[in-house]
């Protein structure tokens, strides 16, 4: 008994012994700043978990940000380049079809003639188109020439309405224009403003069949107010949102030939000078194409 009980007081020597000291085993303590290290190292381990999960969100939501306006732009262009091509393409197909037909067999001069005026007014129509597309394509880059010219707007108005008196004249309409009591000046570019005008009055005398087309003019106090109205087809009201798209045209009412970008330039010219442009239609009675500009103080 007493060497087993030798071997029990082997196996525990140096080790506590409850029983003969009375005390339980020590039990290490953290200090605070280990506490302290260790709650940070939870905050930190946390933060980074947080942020693995929302950098990849956030930088996925800032690129697409940054790339929509882009992405716009190129989709814009894209589908400005188709609509262009398709416009090329068809006068250019009536142009080669006309010129086939007329040389499948011997024909008379008034026959040869025939063809060749469709011939030229096919050209017409191209070589606007052509015009059209360029002054879109300078003003994307924007137009080198500055806006920074002092205009007698009246003046310029006036001048466009004559040129197109002949040919309001030849569809038996009255084109007139009534000015303001004085001056109205502007800011602006010459070209880029009887541009607009030509476009615009051009479009009212296509879609007037009878009646008038009157230029009004008002000075109000701070900006100057030209209403270009006729007494045509006029627009739906649906229609009226689209009318200033590129290569938008109105239905089969409207059945002049045309490119549909007469007054998306328009609208171009008019931010260019920072004025607005608006339309106001009833199918049947007329349409009024309502300009604003801001007036500019003679000093």
């Amino acid at each position: 008994m007493n060497q087993f009980y030798g071997d029990s007081n082997r196996f525990h020597e140096g080790q506590p012994n409850q029983n003969e000291q009375g005390t339980l085993p020590v039990i290490r303590q953290e200090s605070p700043g280990d506490i302290v290290m260790d709650d940070l190292r939870n905050v930190l381990l946390t933060i980074d978990f947080i942020l693995l999960l929302t950098i990849p969100t956030i930088t996925w939501f800032l690129t697409g940000n940054a790339l929509a306006p882009v992405q716009k732009a190129h989709k814009r262009e894209q589908q400005f380049l188709t609509d262009a091509s398709h416009e090329l393409r068809t006068p250019l197909s009536i142009l080669r079809a006309e010129i086939e037909v007329a040389l499948n067999r011997k024909r008379t001069v008034s026959e040869y003639q025939k063809v060749l005026k469709s011939n030229k007014e096919e050209i017409d129509e191209l070589t606007d188109l052509v015009e059209n597309l360029l002054f879109i394509s300078r003003e994307q880059t924007k137009h080198s020439s500055p806006i920074n010219e002092k205009i007698e707007l009246t003046d310029l108005v006036a001048e466009c309405v004559a040129y197109f008196q002949p040919k309001a004249k030849q569809k038996k309409l009255t084109l007139t224009m009534t000015p303001p009591n004085t001056n109205s000046v502007i800011i602006g570019h010459p070209q880029l403003l009887k541009r607009l005008f030509t476009n615009l009055l051009d479009n009212a005398i296509k879609y007037t069949t009878t009646g008038s087309i009157t230029v009004t003019i008002k000075q109000r106090k701070n900006e100057i107010a030209i209403a270009v109205t006729d007494t045509g087809v006029g627009i739906a009201k649906e229609q009226q949102e689209k009318i200033f798209d590129r290569f938008y045209r109105a239905d089969d009412s409207r059945t002049e030939q045309g490119y549909g970008l007469g007054l998306s330039i328009a609208k171009q010219i008019m931010q260019v000078h920072q004025g607005t442009i608006a339309v106001t239609s009833e199918p049947g009675k007329g349409t009024t194409m309502m300009l604003t500009f801001p007036l500019h103080t003679i000093t």
